[in-house]
């Protein structure tokens, strides 16, 4: 039987991760495969697969949303505009991720990502009206592979 295959939102956690030119756009915040905290004081992002595509029932290419979620300036006490925030965080992450190319996961399995769309500008109310969340979900297709054994 064969393994699963690795978990690809928590791989591209980590590629973010090692690019300071996006972990200093986080002003301490945080990179999950989770929910968004609450109450939010820091940006924070989110890596989700929200789909997969074509007809292979593999999984081997899954739609990957990135979501920069920026509390306003009351909350976080930072200078910049949230926008502004938010969508620094989502062009940086477009910019690393898009481009990504043959990254290696391990032995057996590599990824390569192609742009899709985004960032666009979004406003979540849900926690009222004084709370507002300013987000700006960006979206890859990441094709996993297994990597060639050589005997």
């Amino acid at each position: 039987m064969r393994t699963p295959m690795p978990y690809v939102p928590g791989e591209i956690r980590k590629f973010l991760l090692q690019h300071e030119a996006f972990t200093e756009l986080l002003h301490g915040g945080k990179v999950t495969t989770r929910e968004v905290p609450d109450p939010l004081i820091k940006p924070h992002v989110t890596v989700a697969t929200v789909g997969h595509v074509g007809d292979d029932p593999m999984l081997r290419r899954l739609m990957i949303q990135v979501t920069p979620w920026v509390p306003g300036r009351d909350a976080s006490g930072l200078d910049e505009d949230p926008d502004v925030t938010a969508w620094n965080l989502a062009a940086t992450a477009g910019e690393l991720i898009g481009r990504a190319k043959n990254i290696v996961i391990d032995d057996e399995h590599a990824w390569s990502s192609t742009w899709v769309d985004g960032p666009i500008q979004l406003y979540d109310t849900e926690r009222g009206a004084d709370k507002v969340l300013y987000y700006a979900p960006v979206r890859f297709q990441v094709h996993l592979r297994r990597r060639a054994q050589i005997i």
